[in-house]
């Protein structure tokens, strides 16, 4: 088994080291009278990163909120679909108001029932969305959001169900049994040596020599908190969500191909067996190519 070399190198970005915190982990809701701001404390440290911080979106990646959102609750299972998303993550190409974007989100059941539901909550309100919502609309509760963990879905799954909402679904060209990989994901041992460089220079700061033991407090990549980020959807999801966050100081700055040396030393980490096929860095192999692992 390859020696894994790391060291505690003096990042340029150091400084900024810190501010990735709240990108990489949970933030938690409050209850009662600070509920409220607590969605928007939640949306900053979650969801920003990729939405961005005005609901806009990322072209071709990640799709907007502001003036989308409500659109989603309108029909009759919205408010279903909608906290599926948060807790189950999606995948496969959309298409909203005539762009398509085929960015992954990652399932966010590391989250309380309250913090999805405070979320939720917010992006309901934020960016004037509260001027759209449908009739009758009432807040996301807690309990709601507890009902809906069961059947726990793959975010394939998730992505069918999108056919049937307002505003959007896949384009004609893409499927639903086209998303979430159907293949086992592949990658070699060369790229797990160059991507433990990779992360040695660019990731251990954060995340530290075992990948859950960072200076600056980063995320878990390893064990149950990986497997229930990412065990469940496609190499693509991981990927897109490390060039949206990684590195802190300048997110999405590293090559497709270093992206992918990166995620090939993860799986390496998390147990995936190497392979003579390296992982491609293009999104449509990459979502081909599931992270399901049988029991």
């Amino acid at each position: 088994m390859m020696q894994r070399r790391f060291f505690r190198p003096s990042l340029p970005g150091a400084l900024a080291a810190t501010a990735f915190l709240a990108a990489a982990l949970p933030a938690q809701a409050q209850t009662g009278a600070g509920s409220a701001d607590a969605g928007s404390r939640i949306y900053a440290a979650n969801c920003a990163a990729c939405h961005q911080a005005g609901g806009t979106g990322m072209a071709d990646a990640f799709p907007p909120l502001a003036g989308h959102f409500p659109d989603l609750l309108k029909p009759a299972d919205g408010r279903t679909y909608v906290g599926k998303v948060l807790l189950f993550g999606l995948e496969g190409q959309i298409s909203v108001n005539g762009n398509n974007y085929a960015g992954a989100m990652p399932a966010w059941q590391a989250l309380s029932d309250s913090d999805i539901a405070a979320v939720l909550n917010y992006v309901s309100s934020a960016w004037d969305n509260g001027k759209s919502l449908p009739s009758g609309f009432g807040p996301f509760t807690a309990d709601e959001i507890k009902a809906l963990r069961t059947p726990e879905l793959t975010s394939a799954a998730v992505y069918a169900l999108r056919s049937g909402t307002a505003g959007g679904g896949a384009p004609p060209s893409t499927t639903a049994n086209g998303a979430g990989g159907s293949a086992p994901v592949s990658f070699t041992a060369d790229q797990v040596t160059r991507g433990s460089d990779i992360y040695v220079e660019r990731c251990v700061q954060c995340h530290g020599d075992t990948l859950d033991n960072g200076e600056f407090g980063g995320a878990p990549l390893n064990g149950s908190y990986f497997r229930k980020h990412w065990g469940g959807g496609s190499a693509a999801a991981l990927v897109a969500f490390m060039k949206a966050k990684m590195p802190p100081d300048r997110p999405g700055s590293l090559t497709d191909q270093s992206y992918a040396e990166l995620t090939a030393f993860l799986l390496d980490a998390n147990g995936y067996p190497k392979g003579s096929k390296e992982l491609p860095p293009d999104t449509a192999s990459q979502q081909a190519m599931s992270l399901k692992r049988g029991p």
